[in-house]
């Protein structure tokens, strides 16, 4: 496979009170739209997470793409800002696998039954809108969404929430077509459903499904659905989980114990106490009634987890409604949580809706986006850059060889030592986190005074297990694992040089068809440059043989080949590196 290890850029500042800054300059904080869903995506592929909102009452939805130098410049053409509707969310991930995340916006909610919007990447910005197939023709009142391969053949698959009648599953075929599951519990059992979070709690290598319901009145117990393979689940009915009574509107999954299972915290309306539901390790979970952040009632609805102080432990932030001040809770490391009171972050008020994490300026920390309502007067939404600290990070982008190559279901694992003890960190790839919301596909974690990674283990999600594992890995660093064939180093820097050679960006990257690949040889030696497609296959060979010391460019012509994500390789005696490109037609 290639483990991609490459280092882009990071600083750190010293910790103080006020862990966050809030943005209050362009576009993406003064729109003033009435903003339920925020997704970080990177839908250009260049490495940065750009900014996807879904706004309701029939505003046209916001798309924010990132400039690489901590501002956004907003996109004002193309179907997907201009559409209309009363888009609630929605979810990303590569549908048709060509590389590049699509998106798929729901519309509806309680009062407004709708069609859907989905929209196919073109690599470069733009996209084009699909208008045929149940998965966007079927009118419902859509609440919430969730992107997910459930039967692990390698296809992204959409489960559909739907309020006061029964849920949808359109199973994917991994070419921007699905067809529309009409059997089994999923699609059977009634309900009034607001926010669908899928992962694998038990451990079988199966991704299981919970479902938080709200009725907005008398209130409603949620599902749990367990995936017992080959497309059949299981609905649980006995614990806490599925008989507790209440009007939930999300739900976010993390393992805040460090235990190596997935806990949940769901966020409840009506100034009703929110619930954290502690995983046992053998399918059950137990209710923590004396947290804080079960103690601490308001009218939520987002949430989300992260290591925002970088110290190796899930931390907590909650989107409260109705202008109450949102919730950050910062995590000791045993799943014992502390209220931040002091900063913007939690001093604001507002309408706030879905709420995402992402490092958008890619300088190791995560920051915050949060969405508002803007009635009944106009409330903008809410960035906040986090100032970091001196805690070390990691950040891993994983890209799997099947037509899901968002790599959703897959678990990512980092051990390492931090204050002498050594503790095992876990994270898995969601289509969707808490309501209405997706969090940057690729995982962080916070690494604290660590020197070193001990090992990175990602367990693929897939049809048979396939566990990879890498030692000795440098912290402080992004890196990309592409899964399939060799370890080499990709990076997002213009040039990457060693003792051997230096290695340019091609350029113009995208590119159609033609592109040039510049390198340098310090000295005298059998040189190989090819180019490999995602999922590993040599496609074209520019050298392999002995070059002098000196300046080279080749200008490569890919008329022939699909749009994708491309891969080119220098290796010259012992050393080696490989850079992404990008064909688009």
């Amino acid at each position: 496979m290639f483990f991609i290890l490459s280092p882009l850029f990071f600083f750190q500042t010293n910790i103080y009170s006020q862990q966050f800054t809030k943005i209050t300059s362009e576009d993406i904080v003064n729109d003033g739209a009435y903003s339920e869903g925020t997704y970080w995506v990177d839908i250009n592929s260049d490495g940065y997470p750009d900014l996807f909102v879904a706004n309701i009452v029939n505003q046209n939805n916001l798309l924010y793409v990132n400039n690489k130098d901590g501002t956004f410049t907003k996109i004002t053409t193309g179907n997907i800002v201009n559409d209309g509707g009363f888009s609630y969310g929605g979810c990303f991930g590569d549908f048709n696998g060509d590389g590049f995340d699509d998106i798929y916006v729901i519309n509806g909610g309680a009062n407004s039954p709708s069609q859907k919007f989905y929209y196919q990447n073109n690599g470069n910005s733009t996209f084009v809108k699909i208008t045929t197939g149940l998965f966007v023709t079927d009118v419902s009142g859509a609440w919430g969404s969730s992107a997910v391969d459930y039967d692990k053949d390698g296809n992204l698959d959409i489960f559909v929430a739907n309020f006061n009648t029964t849920n949808n599953l359109y199973k994917g075929k991994g070419n921007s077509t699905f067809t529309k599951i009409l059997t089994g519990i999923l699609v059977t059992d009634p309900g009034s459903s607001i926010t669908p979070v899928w992962c694998d709690y038990n451990n079988d290598g199966n991704t299981d499904l919970f479902v938080a319901n709200s009725n907005f009145s008398s209130g409603l117990a949620n599902f749990l659905y367990r995936n017992d393979g080959n497309g059949n689940f299981t609905k649980i009915t006995s614990g806490e989980i599925v008989t507790d009574i209440a009007n939930s509107t999300g739900a976010t999954w993390g393992d805040i114990d460090n235990d190596g299972d997935f806990d949940l915290f769901v966020t409840n309306y009506f100034n009703v106490n929110n619930y954290l539901y502690i995983n046992n390790g053998n399918s059950t979970f137990t209710k923590n009634t004396s947290s804080v952040v079960a103690n601490d009632g308001g009218s939520s609805t987002g949430s989300t987890f992260g290591d925002v102080d970088n110290d190796g432990d899930l931390d907590l932030f909650v989107a409260n409604d109705n202008n109450e001040n949102n919730c950050l809770y910062l995590n000791d490391g045993t799943g014992v949580f502390t209220k931040v009171t002091t900063g913007s972050v939690v001093n604001n008020g507002g309408r706030s809706n879905g709420s995402g994490f992402a490092d958008y300026d890619l300088d190791g920390d995560l920051d915050l986006f949060v969405t508002n309502g803007n009635q009944p007067v106009v409330q903008n939404n809410f960035l906040y850059n986090n100032n970091g600290n001196q805690n070390k990070f990691v950040n891993i982008k994983c890209f799997s060889i099947s037509n899901n190559t968002s790599s959703i279901g897959t678990r990512v694992k980092v051990v390492t030592m931090i204050n002498g003890n050594r503790k095992t960190q876990t994270r898995e790839i969601f289509g969707q986190t808490g309501y209405n919301a997706q969090n940057e596909l690729s995982v962080h974690f916070g690494l604290s005074d660590a020197t070193v990674i001990d090992s990175v283990i990602i367990d693929w999600h897939a049809s048979s297990p396939q566990r990879q594992v890498f030692t000795n890995v440098e912290v402080n660093k992004f890196y990309t694992v592409i899964q399939g064939n060799s370890i080499t180093s990709i990076t997002n820097e213009n040039e990457f040089t060693t003792g051997k050679f230096s290695l340019r960006q091609n350029y113009p990257n995208p590119f159609n068809p033609e592109t040039n690949i510049s390198f340098s040889l310090s000295r005298k030696g059998k040189t190989s440059l090819k180019v490999f497609d995602i999922t590993g296959k040599e496609v074209m060979k520019l050298s392999d043989e002995e070059l002098n010391e000196g300046y080279y460019t080749y200008k490569i012509n890919m008329r022939n080949f699909p749009s994708g994500i491309y891969f080119y390789r220098l290796e010259t005696g012992n050393s080696f590196i490989s850079k992404k490109m990008i064909l688009i037609k």
